[in-house]
């Protein structure tokens, strides 16, 4: 089997989870291979674009000290509606590639309420109704004397003036171990909005005493079904390429008459469209594809000439996944796990030369699919379904 070259384009540098547990920086143009927090391997990250809208995730421009009586928070953060609690900044650092910020809350509530730390001005971020947003931080508790009732994270949605207009929040549990934190697929549905913020919000009741301290770290707002990876900000917003994964005039590794092609990936986010990997000739007429079709579902189809072979669609849920699609003349097969799903005798007949392979993408390089490939293959004939069981 010879090994393919492929071209990995990203203008941008990118932060992933290294074997060690750390995040780490990965060079522009350059595959970001991702780990589990325990060191086992989860893949070759690919996704699109992205842009995180807090301008100062790194936690820059902090003082130690009571917030307004000498202590100062990051640029940018702000700590509000604190009902009773005080709010003292009591170190800064880095831990496992994270910068962090450890924030001390303590005092007797004077409401039953919630107690807010926000990562960004109100006016900053724009938004429009019917947009899809996702909210991402680091927390742990570096001092439990006295928790909160609970901690959420809030998507708090503003108007022009700008008025408070709703939030959008979601429970979490902190630990001592630091943690990513998620809030993901919120749609902005006020039509009155026009800009948004992230927050945390920790519950606490009217003559209760409090003393806890949070260590917080690289804040991220952005737009899309999901959070991705982190993107560090020191100043101001900033924009992370998408990943482009591709090999043009690839007809030496691709059958055209018959062949395979096998992919394993490891699923977290399934959004509509999005692709795992095709095979194609630049367009939709001839190509084999592994893709999402909708909300837990994966779609696996070939075309040729424009007129469809094979079209199985498959309900599946988060995990690790093995797919394979076998093509011939006149025998088309399709495998999720070791497991065939349908097969087709439709005459199969690429009408024109399929010499392109994309990685986590469509053929136009757009529809990236958000997730881990964790490997893949190309066979230029048709396995037997033992061979395609045994993959």
């Amino acid at each position: 089997m010879s090994t393919v070259t492929f071209d990995v384009v990203r203008a941008s540098t990118k932060y992933v989870v290294d074997e060690n547990g750390d995040l780490s920086q990965v060079a522009a143009n350059t595959p970001a291979f991702e780990y589990n927090s325990n060191g086992t391997y989860k893949g070759m990250l690919v996704e699109d674009q992205r842009e995180n809208g807090i301008r100062n995730s790194e936690g820059g421009g902090s003082t130690n000290g009571v917030i307004g009586s000498g202590g100062a928070l990051p640029t940018n953060w702000v700590a509000f509606s604190l009902n009773g609690l005080v709010a003292e900044v009591i170190g800064t650092g880095t831990e496992k590639g994270v910068e962090y910020v450890d924030l001390k809350f303590s005092g007797t509530a004077t409401a039953t309420s919630s107690a807010f730390i926000r990562f960004e001005s109100l006016t900053q971020i724009t938004a429009s109704q019917n947009e899809v947003w996702s909210g991402s931080v680091y927390m742990k508790y570096t001092d439990q004397t006295a928790n909160p009732d609970l901690v959420r994270l809030g998507i708090l949605q503003y108007d022009s003036t700008p008025t408070f207009l709703k939030s959008d929040v979601q429970s979490v549990t902190p630990t001592t171990t630091l943690t990513r934190f998620k809030q993901e697929d919120v749609t902005i549905d006020n039509a009155s909005v026009a800009s948004i913020t992230s927050a945390v919000l920790f519950g606490i009741t009217n003559a209760q005493a409090y003393d806890f301290t949070i260590r917080f770290g690289l804040p991220q707002l952005e737009e899309g079904e999901h959070a991705s990876s982190v993107i560090k900000t020191s100043g101001t917003s900033v924009t992370r390429n998408k990943d482009d994964i591709s090999k043009l005039s690839a007809s030496t590794y691709i059958g055209q008459t018959a062949g395979t092609v096998y992919v394993e990936a490891t699923i977290d986010n399934i959004i509509s469209g999005n692709n795992i990997i095709t095979v194609s000739d630049g367009s939709d007429d001839n190509i084999v594809r592994i893709t999402f079709n909708a909300i837990a579902d994966m779609r696996m189809y070939v075309k040729a000439g424009g007129a469809s072979i094979i079209n199985d669609v498959e309900t599946i849920g988060a995990g690790t996944y093995k797919f394979a699609i076998v093509y011939s003349a006149s025998d088309t097969r399709v495998y999720r796990n070791g497991v065939q799903l349908s097969s087709s005798t439709t005459s199969l007949t690429f009408t024109s030369s399929v010499d392109e392979i994309d990685i986590g993408q469509l053929f136009n390089g757009a529809d990236q699919v958000n997730n881990w490939i964790r490997a893949f293959a190309f066979y230029k004939r048709a396995l037997t379904d033992t061979e395609a069981i045994a993959l």
